[in-house]
């Protein structure tokens, strides 16, 4: 078969484009793209001109109108965005409420002396961490930010001695001759222990 373009020369190729047969001094390679007659190759080169032309003016176009590199979100990081905005003040608020959360009140129970000791021991604790480093002046003070003011806890606390050391500690026991048992209990910063190690 003849050239397309030179019907007395012998073709050697076609135009991968229009499928032209193409003689030895017609043919175009263009690398990675194929082999393409003159018409095409000129067809191409105009087609990728006006693409170059049109990217060109809309990179124009949007920096005239301030669109060029402004952050265009996606859906995804619209939602992620929306969801942490919602989040944090949620996380906010817990932090706020486990730093203000009023711990449940202490109930004592005069039957079991030792229960008994370590509830006050507990309240106390809690106080002196709440008022500065610091011990009550009287277990009554407890009331009603550390103990429950039920009638239980105000006729317990009537059969305890309580002294406040000038330092940082304290001394509680029951009573003697308490209708409560125990007495042989003494309850200090260090734990409950029996007066005979105390002294």
């Amino acid at each position: 078969m003849g050239c397309a373009y030179h019907p007395d020369q012998e073709s050697v190729a076609h135009c991968d484009h229009c499928e032209a047969d193409l003689c030895k001094s017609c043919v175009i390679q263009v690398e990675r793209r194929g082999t393409f007659c003159h018409r095409c190759m000129l067809a191409l080169s105009v087609e990728e001109v006006k693409s170059e032309t049109t990217r060109r003016e809309q990179a124009e176009e949007d920096a005239r109108v301030g669109l060029q590199k402004k952050w265009r979100p996606t859906y995804i990081q619209l939602v992620l965005t929306i969801g942490a905005l919602l989040l944090l003040p949620l996380v906010g608020l817990q932090l706020h409420w486990s730093q203000t959360e009023i711990k449940p009140k202490i109930i004592l129970d005069p039957t079991q002396p030792v229960e008994l000791l370590a509830g006050v021991q507990a309240a106390l604790d809690d106080y002196f961490l709440a008022q500065g480093n610091r011990y009550p002046d009287s277990l009554y003070d407890l009331f009603p930010s550390f103990l429950s003011e039920r009638g239980e806890n105000r006729r317990a606390l009537r059969h305890l001695l309580y002294n406040p050391a000038k330092g940082e500690g304290y001394l509680l026991r029951i009573k003697p001759g308490s209708l409560i048992s125990g007495e042989e209990l003494v309850a200090t910063t260090q734990g409950i222990r029996p007066i005979e190690e105390e002294e």
